[in-house]
Formats: structure tokens, sequence, C-alpha cells
């Protein structure tokens, strides 16, 4: 692989990587809560609705080839209307950074440092993220590649050791949902589906830029795979009606795993051991891309003298929520709106907009 080039590898991994976070924790009993015992369709079709984006970022670099993502959106767009829309981004990157940190200083604070103080959690992860967000998007990249393999072994292990717990007939019955509850079923599963718009720096570094697109795709299809997975053992391992109590069923199955022997005994703090490598590929990523936004809005040469100033920004922003229900109900509920105009609305206009300004060349 050529210097400061990306292979496709590295983008698949990158999807899966920045995708698959907090939500993994929360979404099955998530869209329980809403659709039941079809929840399943809300995880599918909320995936499967994003490959249409993930199609249109690919297509705006072959559009314009050897153009980054600013030097694109300032030529096709008008340079107020594309400053703007990198604001957008940033608020939305920020505030995900905040409910990020504080997702993740409440898991960890519950299943391993009870006694520790939440605001350790909050600067101590957000102090190791920024060392990697303040690298080049090849770094990150590479990153990925080494936790992509721990995330799949991972579910793996988890199918493997549930099995003998596993009670199929607390699936059924399917196709109860009433109509009116999928559309926010498929809301609230998107939300989990959100992180990888980090390809838009990725894709112009890319070494074989015929495959991004496919490369892409299959990232995004391991991510639904994943979550699909997670919610069929979790519903049944508890049954829906114990399902919709959990507030993080992924790590309360694990607990409840009692392997013969001593040996890996604490499972759980194997788990978070995993998780806390997403969290902080995750939050590093999402760093790396609002210092990319900034730089982009403010014209600077790099985009790592943002990364330190940013992390009291988000510090505030961890500390504001009381508690987890706080945080999914303001943050959570704030995030749900600006990430369909940050990874739905804004990259469609970018496309349109670059499409038009494509055939306008060509004629």
């Amino acid at each position: 692989m050529q210097k400061n080039k990306i292979s496709n590898i590295q983008i698949k991994a990158l999807v899966i990587t920045s995708v698959v976070g907090v939500g993994m924790l929360s979404l099955p009993s998530d869209v329980a809560m809403i659709m039941g015992n079809d929840g399943w369709m809300g995880i599918l079709i909320g995936g499967l609705l994003n490959i249409p984006f993930i199609i249109m970022m690919n297509k705006i670099f072959k559009l314009e080839p050897g153009k980054d993502f600013f030097q694109l959106g300032e030529e096709v767009l008008n340079l107020v209307v594309f400053k703007i829309f990198l604001i957008i981004n940033v608020v939305y990157l920020i505030l995900m950074l905040g409910y990020t940190n504080r997702i993740f200083a409440d898991v960890i604070k519950t299943y391993l440092l009870e006694t520790t103080p939440i605001r350790v959690v909050f600067i101590t992860m957000l102090l190791a993220a920024s060392y990697i967000a303040r690298s080049p998007i090849e770094v990150i990249a590479r990153m990925a590649v080494i936790i992509n393999p721990i995330i799949i072994g991972f579910i793996i292990f988890l199918v493997i050791i549930n099995i003998p717990h596993m009670d199929i007939t607390e699936i059924y019955p399917l196709f109860q949902v009433s109509y009116r509850d999928i559309p926010k079923g498929i809301v609230t599963a998107l939300f989990s589906y959100t992180g990888y718009e980090i390809i838009l720096l990725a894709l112009p570094q890319a070494e074989d830029k015929k495959n991004t697109l496919k490369y892409s795709i299959s990232g995004m299809l391991i991510v639904i795979a994943i979550y699909l997975t997670v919610f069929f053992i979790s519903l049944s391992q508890y049954g829906i009606h114990q399902l919709k109590r959990e507030i993080w069923p992924t790590i309360a199955i694990v607990k409840e795993i009692d392997l013969p022997g001593y040996f890996l005994e604490n499972l759980d703090g194997i788990v978070m051991a995993v998780w806390v490598m997403v969290v902080y590929e995750v939050l590093g990523s999402t760093l790396h891309l609002t210092g990319k936004m900034l730089s982009g809005i403010f014209n600077t040469k790099t985009h790592d003298i943002f990364i330190l100033p940013l992390l009291p920004i988000i510090y505030i922003i961890s500390l504001l929520p009381k508690n987890l229900v706080e945080t999914e109900q303001y943050l959570g509920n704030i995030l749900n709106y600006l990430s369909v105009i940050t990874i739905m609305i804004i990259p469609t206009i970018i496309f349109i907009a670059t499409y038009i300004s494509n055939r306008r060349k060509k004629q």
C-alpha cells in the first residue's frame, strides 16, 4: 500500500468501528420498547436506509476525482452555504462526542469503577481520544483494522457462549407490530448507525477508488448483522418483557453467563475491555472529523490545533445531564434530529450539486 493512502479493507473497518459504539449496548431494548418482538425490523430497515447515503458519498468523489471533501464542497456550493453546512456538522459532532462520552462514563461507573468520580472517567477518555484524533486519517484507519477483528470475534464468542441458554420460542410471535410503531422503531435504530460519515475524509485517499463503494456497503452490512445478532440473542435470553426493562442488555447477558470452572470467570470485564477499545476508536474518529470540519471553516493548514480546545466543551456537555434519562431525553433527542440533517440531507444536497456541476462541465 502506498504511503498516505487508505486501502479498501481499512475503509470497511472504518465504517464498522465508527458505527458500532454505545448503540450496541442499548439498541435491543430501545427497539423492543417500541416494536416488541419485531424490533429486528427497525434494525434491518434502519440499516438499509443508510446505504443510499453511503452510495452518494462514494459517488461524490467519483464525479469529482482528485478533490477532497472541502475542495469539492466549496466548488459545487456557494461558499457561505458550505460553511453553514460545516457549522451544523460541527455542532452535531460536538454534541455526539458529549453524548458518547457520557454514556461511556455511565456504563464504566456502573460495571467497573463504581467508586471513581465520573469526571475522572470523562477526562481520561477524552485525553486518550485526543491523542489519536490529532493523527492523520490513515492512522485512525489502521487502528480500525486492528479493532475490527476484535469486534467480530467478540460477537462470535457471544453467540457461542449463549447457545446453551437461548430459548428460540422467546423470539415469537413475529410480525405483530402496529404499522404506526414501525416508523418510530426505524428512527430509533437510525441513530445507532451514525458515524460512517468519517469516510468523507477517507474516500479521497483511497488506494483503489474503483471498489470503495463495495467495501463501504459491506461494512454497513456487517454492522446490520452485528446489531441483529445482538438483538436476537438478547430477545432469546430474556423474552420481550424482561428485555424492555434492561438498560444495557448486551452487558447484562454476559454477566449472567456462568462458565464451568474458573476460566474466564469475569466475562463482563472482558466485554468492557473490548467495548472501551471500540468507544476509543469512535471518540477518536469523531473528534478527528470535528477538527477537520473546524479547519475547513477557518481555513487552517492543520486540524490538530482545534482538538485540545474542544475537550473542555465536550466535557461540559457530558456533565450537563443529571442522569441517564436526561442524557437520552435531551442529548439523544437533539442528536436524532441533527443526524437526519448531517448524514442524510446535507450529503444529498452536496451530491445533487456535484452531479449538476459535473453535467455542466461536460456540456
